[in-house]
């Protein structure tokens, strides 16, 4: 019984230890998990990142995010560990109007490509591969593919989603069996890509046996994939625009509206799933607001702040909030990387991949230039065969390294490229032509191809050449066939008196240098039979027949910023030719023939466009018609060849004041323009004094070409309205 008082103290201890211990490591309480589900909606999903800049301001972390759409573009890059103010510094240097362009840039452009463009100015494109076939979408997507790359090219190679600083799903639809998918793994390019592809306006994705387009089409808002996560509360951003009753008055108004009142459906039916709607005022924008990004973002900020009675809840403590932080930032991948190898998927010539990798090889101690890559990839698209090229990080054992995957149009090549030109004048009438080419790249090796043309109505012409690009190099050999029939009126005065018809048939071979996007050197032989006839009118001379052959060289440079109306750049081109024979000319002669066009912007609204043109050939009366003036853009006040000659000159420069508003348009950009313009083409016989003309009109540039709807007074009292659809300059 002795032991029995220190056995009691001891229990005694006990006692007092055990809640002692308790009390020092307190078990903590689990708060509730945050889930955000971000809404499809184009521009309107720029407001995502003014909610996330607040629910950020106010502490409140997101555990999972979802999104669909552009929802998913800014929902991933808040999931690969981005700040809101890292995605505003990201969205403030897109481009938008080059991502959301139906086709690559004009100086991105392989130079023959930009020679497609300018002779068929339209956007419309058949491939035939198995048949005659339109393209899947307006474009094939590489502009939102370097959008994409840019911060999702770390997370090439995720086993889960879940991986990322905050865990993440975005939604796609599947076209063949009419489902939605949820991407939770696999790259993250290939899961953006495929949410982002908005029906008609980006071609889709393809992946195993999937056809892939945007997941608005089934599930615009992800509130049950975000409950599917884990979240015990989930905020609902919805992107919901009443309509405009003037949306009612028009065809693409009623088929808008009618889209999203599919959509809204099951968007009603995700919000019931929601804790918590914030939904941004969206009246006074539209769907391609993209460049009011700044003013989509203030509206997303205010629309949470506005319910921040509910939100304030979800808050935790700044030492909280700043491990939250600590967390993500620790599972963020590095954008930068020092590349060991360079790997290419894709149907490229090998050639073609050698110029690539060199091209974007660096030294590996050296940081990858993503400027550099994203260029060189873009240039591979400009080459015509290839729709998209896009790029992510890998690593193969210990090194790293750059995967750049190609993917080849489905449709094509070969390619038809189809265009028209209509012509509307008091003086001439109404005039209409149509045309196409057809090409087959890489006929024979990388960089040959076959090129054919056939058109009919203003200029008759059939023509075929093939273009061989010597080894795969930059000298080609180019010989060609052609027939070309053009009329021109003849005038006595200011009075149209007849009409006469050009015609020629015959051969050419060219020898040259391709220098690059840029610029081509090119010298041959050509060898043909012309005849220069009236066709109606009085009999102003005997038909003119024989004979055609020359020796000719043309240097061409292309360095504007588009085909149909430049604001920025220099075109130019030189031709000289010593003529061996001609109808009609009893002796060999020299003739030339320049011109030269500069334009630039003097703000985003105002730019100068400038073009000067000059050529020469002998006094012979035969070549009187060699060169002509008159028309759109020869002269406005005149009617079309109204000054014939044997020499030339011509000066033009015209303001253009852009009507674009800060919403895109996929129909294209319009201008007020006014102009200036002087030349002469004259004979001997012809005082070579310049005649002048002022202009003014609203000239357009859209997918079927330049619209121009214009008018032009002279100097000698020549009055002329015009329209013209297809090709100005």
């Amino acid at each position: 019984m002795r032991f029995a008082p220190r056995l009691l103290l001891s229990c005694l201890l006990a006692c007092r230890l055990i809640p002692a211990q308790t009390a020092a490591a307190p078990k903590e309480a689990k708060r509730p998990k945050i889930g955000l589900a971000l809404s499809g909606g184009s521009a309107y999903g720029l407001t995502h990142i003014g909610v996330l800049k607040w629910l950020t301001e106010n502490h409140i972390p997101i555990d999972y995010i979802a999104g669909t759409s552009m929802g998913s573009l800014v929902g991933g890059l808040y999931a690969t560990g981005h700040s809101p103010e890292e995605i505003e510094k990201y969205v403030e240097g897109i481009d938008w109007n080059g991502v959301l362009s139906p086709s690559i840039a004009f100086r991105q452009l392989a130079y023959r490509r930009k020679e497609d463009t300018r002779e068929y100015p339209s956007a419309i494109e058949f491939g035939l591969k198995g048949g005659i076939r339109l393209p899947s979408g307006l474009s094939g997507g590489q502009g939102v593919g370097l959008v994409i790359s840019r911060f999702a090219a770390p997370y090439g190679e995720l086993d889960n989603f879940d991986s990322l600083p905050t865990p993440f799903r975005c939604v796609a639809t599947d076209l063949k069996k009419g489902r939605e998918i949820v991407f939770d793994k696999g790259p993250l390019f290939d899961a953006l890509r495929a949410s982002m592809s908005l029906p008609g306006l980006f071609a889709p994705v393809k992946i195993g046996t999937m056809t892939l387009v945007d997941g608005g089409l089934l599930n615009n808002i992800p509130v049950d994939v975000v409950k599917q996560m884990g979240a015990d509360i989930i905020i609902a951003v919805a992107l919901d625009k009443p309509p405009d009753e003037a949306q009612f008055q028009s065809l693409l108004g009623v088929a808008a509206r009618s889209i999203s009142v599919m959509v809204t459906a099951n968007e009603r039916r995700s919000l019931g799933m929601a804790d918590m709607v914030v939904m941004p005022e969206l009246t006074g924008f539209g769907t391609n607001d993209y460049l009011k990004w700044k003013e989509l973002e203030q509206s997303g900020y205010a629309a949470a702040a506005a319910k921040r009675t509910m939100l304030s809840k979800l808050s935790v403590s700044p030492e909280e909030y700043s491990a939250y932080q600590q967390r993500r930032q620790a599972k963020r991948r590095s954008d930068q990387l020092k590349p060991a190898f360079i790997e290419v998927d894709g149907d490229i010539a090998p050639k073609r991949t050698e110029a690539l990798i060199d091209a974007i090889a660096t030294n590996p101690k050296e940081e990858l230039d993503r400027g550099n890559l994203e260029n060189e990839l873009t240039k591979i698209t400009g080459m015509g065969r290839f729709d998209t090229a896009n790029y992510s990080f890998v690593h193969r054992g210990e090194l790293p390294g750059i995967r750049v995957s190609v993917h080849e149009k489905d449709y094509g090549p070969p390619f038809l490229k189809v265009a028209f030109l209509l012509d509307a004048s008091r003086q001439e009438g109404f005039r209409f032509g149509i045309g196409g080419r057809f090409t087959v790249l890489d006929l024979g090796g990388p960089g040959s191809e076959w090129r054919s043309d056939l058109s009919i109505g203003q200029v008759n012409r059939a023509s075929t050449e093939y273009y061989y690009r010597i080894q795969g190099g930059k000298f080609f050999i180019a010989p060609r066939l052609f027939y070309l029939e053009d009329s021109l009126p003849l005038y006595s005065g200011d009075k149209q008196i007849s009409d006469f018809t050009t015609r020629q048939t015959g051969g050419a071979v060219d020898v040259g240098y391709a220098f690059g996007r840029f610029q081509e050197l090119r010298a041959g032989y050509t060898a043909s039979h012309d005849r220069l006839a009236v066709s109606k009118g009085q009999e102003a001379f005997d038909p003119i027949k024989g004979r055609s052959t020359d020796l000719h060289v043309k240097w061409a440079y292309e360095g504007q910023d588009s085909a149909l109306v430049p604001r920025r750049g220099i075109r130019a081109s030189v031709l000289g030719a010593w003529v061996i024979d001609h109808p009609g000319v009893k002796r060999t002669y020299p003739m030339a023939d320049l011109s030269f066009g500069y334009a630039r912007p003097f703000n985003k609204n105002y730019s100068l466009l400038t073009n000067f043109a000059g050529g020469s050939a002998p006094d012979e009366e035969a070549l009187s018609t060699a060169f002509a003036l008159g028309g759109v853009g020869r002269v406005e006040s005149l009617g079309r060849g109204r000054l014939l000659g044997n020499h030339y000159y011509y000066g033009g420069a015209r303001l253009l004041r852009s009507l674009a508003t800060d919403s895109l348009s996929l129909f294209g950009r319009f201008y007020l323009t006014a102009g200036m313009e002087g030349g002469k083409a004259w004979t001997p016989s012809v005082s070579a004094l310049p005649r002048y003309s002022g202009s003014f009109g609203l000239l357009g540039e859209t997918t079927f070409g330049v619209v121009y709807f214009g008018a032009g007074i002279g100097d000698q009292g020549d009055r002329r309205m015009f329209f013209r659809l297809g090709r100005v300059f």
